[in-house]
């Protein structure tokens, strides 16, 4: 095996490792998450609109034009990526009730671990990507074959992981 492939698989199992990890403590969890960067401004809104991300086209972006992210085993309210997971992939918080702007339909809300609340969309927890830089930027969808870009309309696209399947709008 490549020795470059080889790094980069042992480099996305450790992510996938971090992501999956649920057993921490509340409070550590809480510890943990304060040192994540989230995506709410400053006035406790979290304003979900659309954008256009490279390659991926047209997706869910925060205020700031950022691309968010879903990540396939949280389902029916059960957040899974927490701790070192949430650094890597904050959550989209928020104080009060997300914003949707104009074309954005299917937003709500969920309670995280460490007692955040967090936007989903259709149901799936809101994230974004640590090495996203710009707006614009969809580095981490498809990663790990568990992240996904959020698409900003609806579509027929379904994603089948660990016996779920997903249809992202």
């Amino acid at each position: 095996m490549n020795t470059r492939v080889f790094a980069a698989a042992i480099g996305v199992a450790a992510l996938l490792a971090a992501c999956g990890s649920s057993k921490s403590s509340t409070a550590q969890q809480s510890a943990n998450q304060a040192g994540a960067s989230t995506t709410v401004a400053s006035d406790g809104m979290a304003t979900v609109k659309t954008g256009t991300a490279a390659k991926v086209g047209a997706v869910l972006v925060d205020a700031s034009g950022r691309t968010l992210y879903t990540f396939d085993p949280e389902n029916a309210g059960t957040i899974v990526c927490t701790d070192s997971c949430a650094k890597t992939w904050p959550p989209l918080v928020v104080t009060g009730q997300p914003v949707a702007a104009s074309g954005v339909t299917g937003l709500a809300t969920v309670s995280r671990p460490d007692g955040a609340t967090q936007v989903t969309f259709n149901g799936h927890p809101l994230y974004r990507y640590s090495n996203d830089t710009a707006p614009g930027d969809a580095n981490g969808d498809g990663l790990g074959g568990v992240w996904h870009a959020a698409k900003a309309q609806a579509s027929s696209t379904t994603t089948t992981s660990g016996g779920s399947s997903y249809t992202y709008g």
